[in-house]
């Protein structure tokens, strides 16, 4: 079983939203972009992979996470963070 599909971009509709289907496993959905990000989808496909696609030069696929360096933050703004309800380091009990 393949873990990533890529999208074809099918067309714009009317409303602006652009259509995109997957080939493999018949995933369509609707895009808009502007003003608030809406997403619809029409057919769900194969929910078990990662569906990437783009458009107009821009590919996206599939990214690697990885541990990074520690952010330091100073103790005043992680007490702001904590009284905000962000536990930055997680320790908080």
């Amino acid at each position: 079983m393949q873990s990533t599909h890529e999208m074809v971009l099918m067309g714009s509709k009317e409303s602006g939203a652009d259509e995109w289907m997957c080939p493999i496993c018949g995933r369509r959905i609707l895009v808009r972009w502007t003003a608030m990000y809406v997403k619809v989808v029409l057919v769900l496909g194969d929910e078990s992979v990662t569906h990437v696609g783009g458009k107009g030069g821009v590919q996206v696929s599939v990214m690697d996470v990885s541990p990074g360096t520690a952010i330091e933050v100073p103790d005043r703004e992680r007490e702001w963070l904590l009284q905000n309800g962000i536990d930055w380091d997680g320790e908080s009990a």
